[in-house]
C-alpha cells in the first residue's frame, strides 16, 4: 500500500498531513500505524501544545484504503480491524492537548472520524462530510464514533448522513455544529493562526483538565459490547458485495440475506 503521514513542526504545535492524493488521502493500515505511535509520541512530550490535522491536494482524508478491506474475509478478521481502529482512535482521544482539524474537500470515513474526535475543525467551502458506507461497503462505525457523531452533528443530522449515504455541505456542517467555521484559504490560515496564538497564550493545566474530563465521559463507551455486531457485519456478504463493488467501480447490489432455518422442531 502506498501513503504517508508527513510530519511538521513550528514551536509547539505539531502537524501531520494525510497523504496518499491518487486516493483522495485514503488511510492505509501503514498510516494508521504510524498515527498511533506519533499519538503516542506527543503523549509523552510536554513542550506540544497543540496538534493540527489536514490533508494533502485539496482533500483530507477518506476512509481506511479498502484495499485493505478486501482482506477481510469473516466476522473475527472484522473483529480485529475495528479492533485496530480503536485503538487509533484512542490514542488522539486521549492526547491533551487541543487538536484542530483543517479540512478541505472530501471528510469522510475515517476521515470523518478524526474530525469528529478534533476539538476544533476549521474548513473550506468546498469541504464535504459525511461516511456513505451504508451505499456503498455495507461496513459499519464504532460506538466512539457514533457517540461523538451523534454529540458534533446532532442526532437528526447524524442518522440522515448513515441511513441514505449523503455527504452534508460545508455550511450544513457549520450549521449543526460540527464545523467551527467556514473560511476560504488565506482568510482560513489567518483563523488558524490565531486560535493557535490563543492556545499558546492559555494555561496548559487548564487545557489538560479540559481534556482530562472529556477523556473520562468518553471512557464509558469502553463498556458497550460491540463485537458480536461487527463479527455479524463483517462475515456477511452484504460487506464483500460492498467492498467487490467499490473496487470494482460499479454500484454495490445488496440483497437481504435469506432468513435462517429454525434448529430442531420438526414439521
Amino acid at each position: 500500500m502506498t501513503g504517508q503521514v508527513l510530519r511538521s513542526r513550528d514551536d509547539g504545535v505539531v502537524t501531520f498531513t494525510l497523504s496518499q492524493p491518487e486516493r483522495r488521502n485514503a488511510i492505509s493500515f501503514e498510516m494508521y500505524d504510524r498515527l498511533e505511535d506519533e499519538f503516542a509520541a506527543i503523549a509523552a512530550d510536554d513542550t506540544v501544545r497543540a496538534l493540527v490535522l489536514r490533508g494533502a491536494a485539496g482533500s483530507f482524508a477518506g476512509g481506511t484504503d479498502i484495499r485493505h478491506l478486501a482482506d477481510i474475509h469473516d466476522g473475527s478478521a472484522g473483529v480485529e480491524y475495528e479492533a485496530h481502529m480503536r485503538r487509533v482512535q484512542k490514542g488522539l482521544i486521549d492526547l491533551r492537548i487541543p487538536v484542530v482539524s483543517v479540512v478541505e474537500g472530501a471528510c469522510v470515513g475515517g476521515g470523518l472520524v478524526f474530525a469528529a474526535l478534533s476539538d476544533l475543525v476549521y474548513c473550506t467551502p468546498d469541504a464535504r462530510f459525511g461516511t456513505p458506507i451504508a451505499r456503498t461497503l455495507g461496513n459499519t462505525i464504532s460506538a466512539t464514533s457514533l457517540a461523538r457523531l451523534q454529540e458534533t452533528f446532532g442526532r437528526r443530522r447524524t442518522a440522515e448522513m448513515l441511513l441514505t449515504g449523503r455527504l452534508l455541505t460545508a455550511d450544513e456542517a457549520e450549521r449543526a455544529g460540527f464545523v467551527t467555521a467556514v473560511l476560504g484559504g488565506a482568510a482560513l490560515e489567518a483563523r488558524l493562526g490565531e486560535t493557535l496564538q490563543a492556545i499558546s497564550q492559555c494555561s496548559p493545566e487548564s487545557i489538560w483538565s479540559f481534556k482530562e474530563l472529556e477523556r473520562r465521559i468518553d471512557a464509558h463507551l469502553s463498556t458497550v459490547e460491540v463485537d458480536d455486531v461487527f463479527a455479524r457485519i463483517y462475515g456477511g456478504r452484504q460487506f464483500r458485495e460492498g467492498v467487490a463493488a467499490f473496487l470494482g467501480k460499479r454500484a454495490a447490489r445488496f440483497v437481504t440475506d435469506a432468513p435462517a432455518e429454525p434448529d430442531g422442531g420438526g414439521r
